[in-house]
């Protein structure tokens, strides 16, 4: 019953609570790499400012700034990467994991997003290719099943290797203990419908 209760709280809490969500992306990057550049840190927490206001010209802008400066400041080049495929520019934004991979080759985030950006630009072998290169360099994390069962279910429409890959994403959120749990609940959700149709 706890187990329910919780679970039943959690789900409510990742569908509707934008502090939760903001909290858990604030942890996931700590622990990516600043600069010691007092320069480039000043446009990096511009290109931030400029990024709250969604004014993404000026976010890149300084980002940009930020990465002539410091060419080793992964973050700068991963944030570079996200506010390009917001604006859809989807090979700047590759452009700026790749660069972001070249200083730091096991950079979490760059790995994550890589294949976010390919997905996008409707490139899914390339997407599942590069879920597999995350999964070389941290192996069982779940963000791989997740994407795989994602693109498989969305894009190429095979239900059952979707699921597959969503019931080891469950697996492996549930065992975390990771609120990303009720993401994957809702995929399988969606897929046992879809085969049921």
């Amino acid at each position: 019953k706890y187990r329910e209760n919780y679970n039943s709280i959690e789900r409510s809490l990742m569908k509707n609570c934008s502090s939760l969500k903001k909290a858990m992306n604030v942890a996931e990057s700590k622990s990516e790499k600043l600069s010691k550049n007092d320069k480039a840190l000043e446009f990096y927490n511009m290109a931030i400012s400029a990024s709250k206001k969604e004014d993404w010209k000026e976010t890149i802008k300084n980002y940009e700034n930020a990465v002539k400066i410091d060419p080793e400041f992964t973050y700068a080049w991963d944030n570079l990467g996200i506010t390009y495929r917001k604006v859809g520019d989807y090979d700047k934004a590759l452009e700026a994991y790749k660069k972001s991979l070249e200083v730091d080759p096991k950079g979490k985030m760059a790995l994550q997003n890589i294949p976010i950006a390919y997905a996008y630009k409707k490139e899914y072998q390339k997407a599942i290719d590069a879920y597999k290169d995350l999964d070389k360099m941290y192996p069982g994390d779940p963000e791989v099943y997740y994407g795989m069962g994602n693109i498989y279910f969305s894009a190429l429409k095979e239900n059952e290797k979707a699921l597959d890959y969503m019931a080891k994403a469950l697996r492996i959120y549930d065992n975390q203990k990771s609120p990303y749990r009720t993401d994957a609940e809702t995929l399988i959700s969606y897929i046992y419908k879809q085969m049921q149709e």
